[in-house]
């Protein structure tokens, strides 16, 4: 290569170095920015975080401008060129490349990851593996309400991310989770004993780790900008038809234990209602 012709191109050193110091100062300005929103405390939670969510897209949309208006003569020339290898490629290569795009964009927006538990296409389960080509799941049983493993390993590829909702159970809240459990009864009955039964054992399971779980989920909601959440169990009253009451439960538990502790609070619940049915008696 002729080093002594690339030296004296004027003109790509100058689109350079306009490109690498326009981007530096946006991206500094960008940081000094977000310092400044950090620090108004008193603001509300969901402003703050609209204002941060705005100044990145601003940003971004900035440094793409620049990008395009200094190197618009070469962007013109190779996209030219390339229009139509790339319209071959895609055709040919369709699959593949949304495999590989599906891969780029769970990488770059970091919503996925080894040891979480999500849900796409109504297959749910535990990611095992992330490659080029998909994400392997240890399948979880059907249905939100059901936390045991099937045996199965489900093999989803990464195009679905692109066109398929995801739910991530583990991504915000990486230690404790709010889980709901919803108790039936008949409208006829007494629900406010049912209720306060139902408060009682919810309290009982939860209150070894009920302390650790609201530190947690403060903190996480401090680093993300969102409003602290309620975290001792409370209860919804929801009548569900004209002779059904649902008495809706929601407890914090530690995330990879929602069925196991589901189960604790149901069968204390129970307990609970049989003594009160023999204290009457």
């Amino acid at each position: 290569m002729d080093w002594d012709v690339l030296v004296l191109d004027t003109p790509f050193i100058i689109r350079l170095l306009s490109t690498i110091i326009l981007i530096t100062l946006v991206i500094g300005v960008r940081t000094i920015i977000f310092r400044k929103l950090s620090s108004h405390k008193n603001w509300d939670v969901n402003i703050r975080r609209q204002w941060i969510v705005t100044t990145r897209n601003i940003v971004l949309l900035i440094i793409l401008g620049i990008v395009v208006v200094i190197w618009l003569d070469q962007l013109r020339t190779v996209a030219a060129t390339m229009v139509v290898i790339a319209a071959a490629v895609v055709i040919a290569t369709k699959e593949f490349l949304l495999n590989i795009l599906g891969f780029l964009f769970q990488g770059s927006s970091k919503f996925i990851s080894i040891g979480d538990r999500i849900e796409i296409d109504q297959i749910r389960g535990d990611v095992i593996d992330l490659n080029l080509l998909g994400i392997t799941l240890l399948e979880i049983g059907s249905g939100e309400k059901t936390n045991q493993y099937t045996g199965l390993t489900v093999f989803i590829p990464n195009c679905n991310l692109l066109t398929s909702p995801i739910k991530n159970e583990t991504h915000l809240w990486e230690d404790f989770v709010f889980h709901l459990i919803t108790i039936p009864i008949d409208s006829g009955t007494s629900w406010e004993k049912s209720e306060k039964a139902l408060l009682k054992a919810a309290n009982e399971i939860c209150a070894p780790y009920l302390d650790i779980a609201t530190q947690s989920m403060k903190s996480l909601s401090q680093r993300h900008s969102l409003e602290e959440p309620y975290v001792s169990p409370r209860i919804h009253v929801q009548l569900a038809a004209h002779d059904k009451i649902n008495l809706i439960l929601r407890i914090p538990v530690p995330t990879r234990h929602r069925g196991r502790f589901e189960q604790e609070v149901t069968r204390r619940y129970l307990t609970f209602l049989k003594e009160e049915s023999l204290e009457a008696v």
